[in-house]
């Protein structure tokens, strides 16, 4: 462990370019864990494979992904919605904001 280490790539710096809040469906490596992770979603017929996750938070209730995909970056939010007639919450994820990447 005293030789060199591989070096990662920097973080790109990020800005928003839309608000899209669109429903998404999202794929994962394994779906039967606890925390699987993601490797793409569908948005608007287009099939975007997760390159990186850049960023994780959790919230009540929420989680917020900030992903780089091979077709651009964007911000991801899971949450619970509630049926009104049985109660019971179902997991739905959004692409809530549509992100500008760049190199620094």
């Amino acid at each position: 462990m005293n030789g060199p280490h591989p070096r990662r790539a920097p973080d790109p710096i990020l800005f928003e370019r839309a608000m899209v809040r669109r429903p998404i469906a999202v794929e994962v490596d394994r779906p039967e864990v606890l925390r699987p992770r993601l490797t793409g979603f569908w948005l608007a017929g287009e099939f975007h494979r997760v390159v990186r996750v850049l960023e994780v938070r959790r919230e009540r209730g929420e989680l917020f992904c900030r992903v780089l995909t091979d077709r651009g970056a964007f911000d991801l939010r899971r949450y619970y919605r509630t049926d009104p007639w049985s109660l019971r919450g179902t997991a739905a994820w959004e692409a809530y904001a549509e992100l500008e990447a760049v190199e620094v």
